[in-house]
């Protein structure tokens, strides 16, 4: 009997010291994905979703604990698609929590905006089943140009009003309330059980005792009274690292860093304007900026006389499958970038992998890996088949790799 008790109590401690340490080795570090744009393009004749739906197979098999997903998530009205990626590759027995903010394109809505997309929905069947010279095409492609140039000032004359409801909609309406609710409570409790009207939100996770906030903003809300004071109230409540995630890049040099950054009227230059100063000062201890809307990758910073990166750091992480774009074609000196400096900027469907650790209470370790699939714009982009097959895990480039210290 006395030989079973001692058996007994030594499977007991094995099985406590195996709990113990299977927690302190969840605890030790927290690793997420940032990534956005999955909207299709209208030009490029695309299946809605079926890009990001191959990049979401492996980011699935990274196995994140959370993903931040920067924006623009459909063209128009296409939440059913976005919504049967998520359900295929983040829900089920191993949940990823996938945390958005609103982007542009999910705030196209109106009556003339309808109007306008039918007439885009309708120029690339043309083009598919016209058999005429490629000058024909290239004239209906100018045609798809000119109404997404009236598409975009529409668009710009929806007051900041609706706008506001309109996000509060797509959150709480179109994602939360149509997902899964045991998948989706996380993000109710953030967000969809907060003040009615709001869009942005905050949440902390915690690497080795050493909390993080993350802070989700609304950048199509520059002049928000209501998120500029809830966000300065979240810098002053919380003293640890923060992470800040939203759609409009405050400094780039692609293609709308000349076209939005270059105009001061813009959504982005007015956004820019109004945070950036309070995410370089840094008192406010911010980390990283996470930003989409260019299709591209891109790595912003500034360093000291010994070429370590300072902090803030910005990252443009758009390549979640819409059509690529390259560098703005435009001066680029007379982009704002407030004495930031681009480090490459690189075309490429991608994703950011970051494990974050610390190496006491004090000092966070940030490990960044940019992982995806390069392309050429002259020899132009994959079609959907194509990138299924070569988007991939073991294919995948690495297209960059840095770590950031922050120190208490």
């Amino acid at each position: 009997m006395r030989k079973q008790t001692k058996i007994f109590l030594l499977i007991i401690n094995v099985i406590v010291i195996l709990v113990l340490s299977s927690q302190a080795l969840y605890a030790r570090a927290v690793h997420f994905i940032a990534y956005g744009d999955t909207r299709r393009d209208i030009k490029t004749r695309e299946r809605p979703q079926i890009k990001h739906n191959a990049i979401a197979r492996v980011i699935r098999e990274k196995n994140p604990d959370f993903i931040l997903f920067s924006g623009d998530m459909i063209y128009y009205d296409e939440f059913e698609r976005f919504l049967e990626v998520i359900t295929n590759n983040y829900t089920g027995s191993r949940m990823i929590p996938l945390y958005p903010v609103i982007g542009n394109h999910e705030l196209i809505f109106g009556e003339k905006v309808n109007a306008i997309i039918k007439d885009l929905l309708k120029k690339p069947e043309i083009v598919n089943k016209s058999k005429e010279q490629t000058s024909f095409q290239s004239g209906l492609l100018n045609d798809i140009e000119i109404l997404k140039g009236r598409l975009y000032q529409e668009i710009e004359g929806i007051v900041e009003a609706k706008l506001k409801k309109r996000s509060r909609q797509v959150l709480c309406e179109e994602i939360c309330d149509k997902l899964d609710p045991s998948y989706i409570s996380y993000l109710k409790e953030v967000l969809c059980e907060a003040k009615d009207g709001q869009s942005w939100y905050s949440f902390v996770k915690e690497a080795d005792g050493l909390k993080i906030k993350f802070i989700a903003l609304n950048s199509s809300l520059p002049d928000d009274e209501e998120q500029f004071r809830w966000f300065l109230n979240e810098l002053k409540q919380f003293s640890g690292p923060k992470i800040i995630f939203e759609h409009y890049p405050p400094y780039s040099i692609g293609f709308h860093g000349c076209l939005d950054l270059m105009d001061s009227k813009s959504k982005a230059s007015r956004f820019r304007d109004r945070y950036a100063k309070i995410f370089n000062d840094t008192a406010n201890k911010v980390v990283m900026v996470i930003s989409g809307h260019e299709h591209n990758y891109q790595r912003i910073c500034k360093t000291d006389n010994t070429g370590s990166i300072l902090l803030p750091v910005y990252i443009v992480s758009g390549g979640g499958g819409a059509e690529l774009t390259g560098q703005a074609e435009c001066d680029h000196s007379q982009i704002p970038m407030d004495g930031f400096h681009c480090m490459g900027l690189i075309p490429a469907y991608q994703f950011m992998d970051v494990v974050a650790d610390t190496d006491d209470k004090n000092n966070l370790i940030l490990k960044c890996k940019v992982l995806g699939l390069q392309c050429d714009l002259t020899e132009g982009l994959p079609d959907d088949d194509t990138f299924e097959r070569q988007f991939v895990n073991d294919r995948l480039e690495l297209i960059d790799d840095f770590t950031l210290n922050w120190q208490k």
